[in-house]
């Protein structure tokens, strides 16, 4: 037998797992002596099975509880730790974290950012939500950014208010003290309002 028909039969595989006929299982035999590539393979395959019957001994030693050295490391048990801890997390999350969410909160008036018409900027405090009203004439709904100079903080779009209803827009997080802006367009890319505040400590 050579090489290539040893490749090609998977007589590795199948030296191991009994399906060679004795002719064949012999002029593998004397095939895999001389081929070096082959050798390997039987020797790794034949520690990888040693290594995988005394793993599959020792987990039926764990499964006789008589004779169990690490009873903690059960299936069953390691099984029902995980699940255990999983309902906690559960309960936790139903009892507290959720109820929480949905109770009402304290919100800061919104700042109202009316552009040119205000003599001094509006300011918030730095721990101050940022929560603003603008006018709003355009339809549809707005896309809105936070900016710092030129670089923007956060964006995105925000919801058609109701007729004669200012736009509300709320960016989550809190600002340093200093001077900021709020743009607003139509989504369909129109012109801008622009609204400058600032931060106070």
């Amino acid at each position: 037998m050579d090489h290539e028909v040893a490749l090609k039969n998977q007589a590795v595989e199948r030296y191991f797992l009994g399906e060679m006929k004795p002719e064949e299982r012999e002029a593998f035999e004397e095939h895999f002596f001389q081929c070096e590539s082959c050798s390997e393979d039987v020797q790794a395959t034949s520690a990888f099975l040693d290594n995988a019957r005394s793993v599959l001994k020792e987990g039926r030693n764990w499964a006789q509880p008589a004779r169990e050295k690490r009873p903690w490391f059960r299936p069953s048990f390691a099984f029902a730790s995980v699940a255990a801890l999983c309902l906690i997390f559960i309960g936790y999350q139903n009892m507290t974290v959720i109820p929480a969410l949905k109770a009402p909160q304290a919100l800061t008036a919104g700042v109202i950012l009316d552009g040119a018409t205000r003599s001094a900027l509006p300011a918030l405090h730095e721990r101050q939500a940022l929560h603003f009203q603008m006018p709003w004439d355009r339809r549809g709904p707005a896309f809105v950014e936070l900016r710092s100079g030129s670089k923007v903080l956060s964006s995105g779009s925000v919801a058609e208010p109701l007729p004669h209803q200012p736009l509300d827009v709320y960016f989550p997080g809190t600002l340093k003290p200093g001077r900021y802006r709020v743009e607003a367009r139509p989504l369909d890319d129109g012109q801008p309002i622009d609204n400058d505040f600032e931060v106070i400590p």
